[in-house]
């Protein structure tokens, strides 16, 4: 059973539909929907329709078949609505499962949880991280810049 999301260090900020949608594929959030609590699930999907996570109450799966499932990214939008087939970490990822070979691993429903757009109620993710240290140094670049333009002006240099 998956952990509630309050089991986290630090709380998520509530994101909207499109934000969801241009997640990164891995990307921990709090989902919640109709008639339930959140809960903490890993971001695979979304479009317009539906949000897909790993499935919050499966087993946990071996790292390469969850590696294989993130590294589909956008492309689950041609497995759930084409039909279409990827293989990934040597695994084919479809409509039907997962599969090493011929030898299927797991159903898609049992690591795959979709939600439709109807049922979520609430998304929340990490903010971006911003880069202080970036924004630290340009800004004194840009004021010591500054100083030696009013220097050379001073002389009357300007």
């Amino acid at each position: 059973v998956a952990p509630p999301a309050s089991a986290g260090q630090k709380a998520n900020k509530p994101i909207s539909w499109e934000q969801a949608k241009k997640l990164k594929a891995g990307t921990e959030i709090d989902l919640t929907v109709t008639n339930a609590q959140p809960t903490k699930v890993r971001f695979l999907f979304a479009d317009d329709a539906v949000l897909l996570t790993l499935n919050p109450t499966s087993a946990k799966q071996p790292e390469r078949i969850e590696r294989a499932l993130v590294s589909l990214g956008a492309r689950w939008y041609y497995v759930l609505n084409q039909g279409a087939a990827f293989t990934s970490e040597q695994l084919r990822v479809s409509q039907e499962g997962v599969f090493d070979g011929d030898q299927k691993l797991a159903e898609l429903a049992d690591v795959v949880q979709q939600t439709p757009r109807a049922n979520v109620t609430a998304i929340a993710a990490q903010p971006k991280k911003r880069h202080i240290g970036l924004i630290v140094v340009l800004s004194v670049v840009g004021v010591l810049f500054a100083v030696g333009i009013a220097a050379r002006c001073s002389e009357g240099g300007c």
